[in-house]
């Protein structure tokens, strides 16, 4: 291998050199002799593996080639999504020649949705217009309070209605509670009227809903709806919680999608609440730092899970790829709106943030990150759901179906079954499943026809007829 490399540098100067060079030309010859004898020398074991190493490159491109998880991204935008979408439903399962077909774990992986040049917005304190960052209450970090099995949302709304305005030493002396210990949330003066939360003193920049789709996990959404409360005053929001619950299908194929479009769509009917940012929240996570900043961003939704960790694992925080923007959300009434919410069409767990995520590529929205050091939160344990085998299939014609599949076609879809109205949380319970469509899809071609009359409607509203 030596005598190659000389070999070759030796043939690069003497390309570069006159022909009088006698000593060149005999140092070739004898490096070409060297390696006639290496080759015969060289053992059949290395023209084995060399073969072998070829093959399995050969197969792993083939692999990757062949593999169904396929999605596809717009590389060039259409001058009419109208037109677009309606040529898609007239041609049935025929992805348009505009898109490229990536793997999808890789386009994953390799593309940021980031916007790189945003600066998050930084406005001096105006206490009729109050940013959280200029909260006196920011403390850094703040501690989850876990609390005992036996607590109740009645527990929660008199816990922040009575208990804690009424202690006025907590700052030295934790609350002990029926239903927990040790708690040191600060006495932050609040009030609850017209069904937000308001601070008094000063007047939010922002009336924020902060919106919790639920199947199950009851315990989950108390202790997230007792810490979350405490959070929110810090930052002196004006603020509401909003619980959708899954109560049919009683199946483990929990929509995630269905329920944030019918939260949005019941936020958007009470006029009174005038809400201008919404929070779509997992209900597991707790942030952990005051100065993570619940406000939305005025032109770019806000993606604030960058670090999570798992409460009683010593594994430390894991950072999530740049493509995701599950987790916590937030973004304003009217891109929500913009990228038609999320796809009706996801059951069970997995690929409806990603759907979501190749919207906003197909409307060119990039997503805001706050810097690391604050966007950490903790992860309640609970049990994982029933995986959505058919996602890689339905992200495939994400952004051919986005106008006809979404937000606007959620009133046919959805019935709120009850409505409870607490001051700590308003309860949906939600039957996400009115047209009886919870049986996945058996082929990309079934779920292309049940999207195409939705798209040809949405398309006909549009135009008046």
């Amino acid at each position: 291998m030596i005598c190659l490399f000389r070999l070759k540098l030796v043939h690069s100067f003497v390309e570069r050199t006159d022909d009088d060079h006698p000593n060149f030309l005999l140092q070739t010859t004898k490096c070409r002799n060297m390696r006639k004898i290496h080759w015969r020398r060289a053992p059949r074991s290395s023209l084995a593996i060399s073969i072998a190493l070829i093959c399995f490159v050969t197969f792993t491109i083939a692999f990757h080639m062949r593999q169904e998880s396929m999605i596809s991204f717009i590389y060039h935008s259409s001058p009419d999504c109208d037109q677009s979408n309606s040529n898609a439903s007239a041609q049935l399962s025929t992805i348009p020649p505009y898109y490229l077909l990536v793997p999808y774990h890789e386009f994953t992986m390799r593309t940021s949705i980031s916007c790189r040049s945003y600066k998050l917005a930084e406005p001096k304190k105006d206490l009729s217009k109050f940013h959280p960052r200029h909260s006196q209450h920011l403390r850094g970090s703040f501690v989850l309070v876990t609390p005992h099995s036996n607590i109740t949302f009645d527990d929660i709304d008199n816990f922040y209605q009575k208990t804690l305005p009424m202690n006025t030493n907590n700052k030295t002396k934790p609350l002990q509670t029926p239903f927990t210990t040790n708690v040191t949330f600060e006495n932050i003066p609040y009030e609850y009227k017209n069904g937000l939360w308001h601070p008094v003193g000063v007047i939010s920049a922002q009336r924020t809903a902060i919106l919790i789709p639920l199947q199950g996990r009851d315990f989950n959404a108390k202790a997230f709806i007792f810490n979350i409360h405490a959070f929110a005053r810090r930052q002196l929001l004006t603020y509401t919680v909003l619980l959708a619950e899954q109560i049919h299908p009683r199946s483990d194929r929990f929509n995630k999608g269905r329920l944030l479009n019918a939260g949005v769509r019941y936020i958007e009917n009470q006029r009174s609440l005038n809400i201008t940012c919404l929070i779509l929240h997992d209900v597991d996570l707790i942030p952990e730092n005051d100065g993570n900043y619940y406000v939305c961003e005025p032109t770019h939704p806000k993606h604030t899970t960058v670090r999570v960790r798992q409460i009683g694992s010593k594994r430390g925080y894991s950072r999530y790829y740049e493509f995701l923007i599950g987790g916590v959300l937030l973004l304003t009434p009217d891109m929500y709106r913009q990228v038609n919410g999320f796809s009706n069409l996801y059951w069970g767990w997995g690929g409806e943030d990603d759907d979501l995520s190749l919207r906003m590529i197909q409307r060119r929205v990039c997503v805001v990150r706050p810097v690391d050091a604050v966007t950490v939160y903790a992860a309640l344990p609970h049990p994982h759901g029933h995986r959505n085998d058919a996602r890689f299939n339905l992200l495939a014609w994400s952004t051919v179906r986005m106008d006809g599949d979404g937000y606007k076609q959620i009133d046919s879809l959805v019935e709120i079954v009850d409505v409870k109205q607490q001051s700590s949380v308003i309860h949906l319970k939600v039957n996400v499943d009115v047209e009886g469509s919870e049986r996945r899809p058996s082929s990309l071609n079934e779920s292309d026809e049940r999207i195409s009359a939705g798209s040809e409607a949405s398309t006909a509203s549009r135009n008046g007829t």
